[in-house]
């Protein structure tokens, strides 16, 4: 006898309802005190990038050196440089890097936003294209306002996004949580 995929999943989440809300719960704690330091979350945000780039570095370079027998070692050598490199530089200047990074991340609001209202554009004679025209024109007011106060943009809006996506996503496992322990009783 087989079971459905969904009832297997129920099950399993099921049985792990608790930690789910609990994880939750912490994320939702987090991401509110997030919403209060916004510039501490940033600087941390920063950092962490910083330090994996530092970690890729070092294990591109442990690579090049134990493929060194290899006829591109050197360019395994030259990437892991350049990482090591680029996270010491954001690590010793965040300000500088979260700058940088904040204007990426304008600049990608922009490209998706510009998409989003061409999938828009291109879906309306099929389904309605409202949600992706919303969340383009969103992107872009989102950039607007980003790009309108950059540099000082930079001194928060990194640690905002990371405060939104950690109560998004906490939020998300506490209402899987209790759905599942709803639905499991039941």
């Amino acid at each position: 006898m087989t079971s459905d995929p969904a009832s297997v999943l129920l099950s399993q989440l099921a049985r792990h309802w608790k930690g789910l809300l609990t994880l939750g719960i912490v994320f939702v704690v987090l991401g509110t005190l997030g919403l209060g330091a916004v510039g501490l979350f940033t600087l941390v945000g920063v950092l962490w990038f910083g330090a994996i780039l530092i970690f890729g570095g070092v294990l591109q370079i442990a690579q090049a050196f134990r493929a060194s027998g290899l006829p591109r070692s050197l360019l395994f050598l030259a990437i892991g440089l350049l990482y090591a490199l680029l996270g010491l530089y954001v690590v010793s200047q965040p300000q500088a890097a979260a700058g940088a990074l904040t204007l990426l991340i304008a600049l990608a609001l922009v490209l998706t936003g510009l998409l989003r209202l061409l999938l828009a554009w291109q879906m309306s004679p099929v389904v309605s294209p409202w949600l992706p025209a919303l969340t383009g024109v969103l992107g872009l007011v989102l950039a607007g306002m980003i790009f309108s106060e950059w540099p000082e943009s930079s001194a928060w809006v990194i640690g905002l996004f990371i405060a939104i996506e950690l109560l998004l996503n906490g939020w998300m496992l506490i209402m899987v949580a209790l759905t599942v322990r709803r639905r499991a009783s039941s």
